[in-house]
């Protein structure tokens, strides 16, 4: 089950998405006129289907030609490997920050560390050690650096 909430500010709209994003899900009535900037937490997205995407860029292509403000906050690995696959994902939105996996090779502990964008870019996306909480070992970023952070201008060497 996939669950929208919105909270109204003004102008403003601020949204959080959980679950599977597929078939089932209707963006129908979550925007109108008055919204100008949009904030939309993608912290909850579990995974995401080919008609789930379809129904995404349909969505936020829509709202970028009302020329609302779209700004992506918390993506998790799932939207991640989209904005990775897909080149208008963001449909001329922003990813101000994202989710990054880390795993232990000792216990199979997985934790997700959220990062700014600009944070990860500035820093030439070196990230910092984290201990395992289970067995106090070292914590291993869990993915491929091209594949995971590619989208936002991360290059080999």
């Amino acid at each position: 089950m996939f669950k929208i909430s919105k909270e109204l500010k003004g102008s403003s709209l601020s949204v959080n998405f959980e679950g599977a994003l597929e078939e089932n899900v209707s963006f129908a009535g979550l925007v109108d006129p008055t919204i100008k900037n949009m904030e939309i937490n993608c912290k909850g997205i579990t995974r995401i289907n080919s008609i789930g995407i379809k129904l995404w860029i349909e969505f936020f292509s829509s709202c970028a030609s009302k020329h609302i403000t779209l700004k992506f906050l918390e993506c998790s690995p799932s939207i991640v490997q989209q904005l990775n696959s897909i080149s208008n994902f963001k449909c001329n939105g922003s990813v101000e920050s994202i989710q990054v996996p880390f795993s232990c090779e000792k216990c199979n502990v997985e934790f997700q560390q959220l990062f700014k964008v600009d944070d990860l870019i500035s820093s030439k996306f070196v990230l910092p050690g984290y201990k395992c909480p289970r067995c106090q070992g070292q914590m291993n970023f869990d993915d491929e650096y091209s594949e995971y952070f590619g989208c936002f201008g991360y290059q080999e060497g």
